[in-house]
């Protein structure tokens, strides 16, 4: 049974660590962060997840979704990377666009969407590590 400390912690620290990691992927290329750091913040929202409700909860809630989360990050980090080809002729060049809603413009390039793939991949695969070690062991009682 979960301690009641690390309950408390989860429904405090899990939305604060969530926002942050938007923050991190949002500022990745203009300031300290991007899609790895977002991905390990988010990694940790779920990691005290699975300290205060148990791994079998977060197993039904996320547990078919990391794979082909994994799957769909390394996709779209490779389009993002070879937009540069297709634009400039150069790969890993950075392509921006210009979004105008209105009075409000909003610019957003391949480097962001890059970041976007990597986040997917790095939260995925390190929550599915955390979820396999807490599996627990062959014969040994809950």
């Amino acid at each position: 049974m979960p301690e009641l400390y690390l309950a408390l912690l989860d429904r405090i620290l899990t939305p604060i660590l969530l926002l942050l990691a938007v923050v991190f992927l949002l500022a990745g290329h203009n300031a300290p962060g991007g899609g790895f750091i977002a991905g390990l913040v988010v990694a940790t929202a779920f990691l005290m997840q699975i300290l205060a409700r148990g791994d079998s909860f977060v197993r039904k809630l996320i547990g078919i979704y990391l794979q082909p989360a994994m799957g769909v990050g390394l996709l779209i980090a490779l389009l993002s990377a070879l937009t540069g080809i297709g634009n400039n002729g150069v790969f890993f060049q950075g392509v921006w666009w210009k979004l105008s809603l209105g009075s409000f413009e909003l610019e957003f390039g391949s480097p962001t969407t890059f970041d976007i793939g990597v986040f997917l991949v790095v939260s995925a695969f390190v929550t599915s590590y955390l979820l396999e070690l807490s599996r627990p062991a062959e014969g040994a009682a809950r």
